[in-house]
């Protein structure tokens, strides 16, 4: 009995704390992709490439679900297509490495930048 019950617990503590981890802010989603693309710039092989462009992934799409208000009133993309887009570029830049391009990966890789600075540029306050 006492065995069920402390499996039970343990259970719903490990599911408790992985739905924390999964319910990370868009602060924490946006200091990931920055950090991962400071990581990626700075790889120097192929693995850590893409654990670098798979954390990427995993915070831009995590992003998506949040709905950002333009602080600008000119005709912006929606905050889920700039992540769109975001998502797109890391998948392009994925392949590259996976191809053993790493330096042509991190010239693509310049075209995230300019997506964040995009985002930034219009959905900071």
């Amino acid at each position: 009995m006492i065995k069920k019950t402390l499996a039970t617990v343990v259970l719903f503590s490990a599911f408790a704390f992985s739905h924390t981890v999964m319910a990370a802010g868009l602060e924490d989603d946006m200091k990931t992709l920055g950090k991962n693309y400071k990581a990626f710039n700075q790889a120097e092989n192929p693995q850590a490439a893409t654990a670098a462009l798979n954390n990427m992934r995993t915070a831009a799409v995590h992003s998506k679900s949040y709905k950002l208000a333009p602080n600008t009133t000119d005709k912006v993309l929606s905050s889920t297509s700039l992540f769109d887009q975001i998502v797109v570029e890391i998948d392009k830049a994925k392949l590259l490495v996976q191809a053993g391009k790493l330096d042509e990966a991190k010239k693509q890789g310049k075209k995230i930048a300019e997506l964040r600075d995009q985002g930034h540029k219009y959905y900071t306050h």
